[in-house]
């Protein structure tokens, strides 16, 4: 799996591609110390990415101690050196 995870990043740094549309998920795992999501995701359509279970950078500026394993949440992300990043994270309903 892991890969994968690394081809797939591969591919998406040669890209500037900056996704504004919302993506949904549920948090599995948050590590503040390596400034990681760990997230079941949806489909993304804007990089055609199949929905998985995958780490997700934290963007600086985004507070995240509100948030805990198994919350269901919606976030916008932006392509950052080749990695994912989390810009804007809200809980659903």
């Amino acid at each position: 799996m892991k890969k994968i995870i690394i081809a797939l990043l591969c591919v998406l740094s040669s890209y500037a591609v900056i996704a504004a549309e919302w993506v949904n998920g549920e948090i599995v795992r948050i590590d503040t110390a390596r400034n990681r999501i760990m997230m079941k995701h949806e489909y993304i359509p804007s990089i055609k990415m199949h929905a998985m279970t995958m780490p997700f950078g934290i963007s600086s500026g985004l507070n995240v101690e509100s948030y805990k394993p198994g919350d269901k949440v919606r976030f916008q992300f932006k392509i950052v050196d080749g990695t994912l990043d989390i810009t804007t994270l809200e809980k659903l309903k």
